[in-house]
């Protein structure tokens, strides 16, 4: 499957005990099988403007988002697993740690949803804490040919 989608992102992370959310709406595209699927977008706003960001879920357990643009970085948020990423903003490079407590997934054809939470450490002292909810629906879902 390879379709054109709507996807809605709910960003929650905690730094330092303070809580900020993000929310937006998107369009960009599905392609895979219900197990292992990629969602490509473009982000239009913000410090993240032309950077595409790539979310490749593997097995319903693993999440590897590549970004490429102004920042780019590939982070792999497998369950239960802690892995060591590379981050570059327009700033200079870093090296995070990554840890994933939770992945579900579920996705067809038509869409669904992918909500992560993990935390970012950086010489292995937390940074943030981060929840992630994506929804999915079809571009074109509610449009009927008369």
């Amino acid at each position: 499957m390879e379709k054109d989608v709507i996807i809605e992102i709910a960003d929650q992370h905690e730094t330092e005990g303070d809580i900020q959310s993000m929310s937006m709406t998107t369009v960009g595209s599905l392609c895979g099988t219900p197990e292992d699927y990629s969602l490509t977008y473009t982000d239009h706003d913000g410090e993240l403007e032309g950077c595409v960001t790539t979310l490749h879920v593997e097995n319903g357990t693993r999440v590897t988002m590549t970004r490429t643009g102004s920042y780019q970085s590939e982070l792999i948020m497998e369950l239960g697993r802690r892995h060591n990423c590379h981050y570059t903003t327009p700033y200079g490079e870093l090296m995070i740690g990554v840890f994933t407590q939770k992945v579900d997934s579920l996705m067809d054809e038509h869409g669904g949803r992918l909500e992560f939470h993990y935390t970012l450490d950086f010489n292995a002292g937390l940074a943030a804490r981060n929840e992630l909810v994506i929804t999915v629906k079809e571009a074109n879902a509610g449009c009927q040919n008369s």
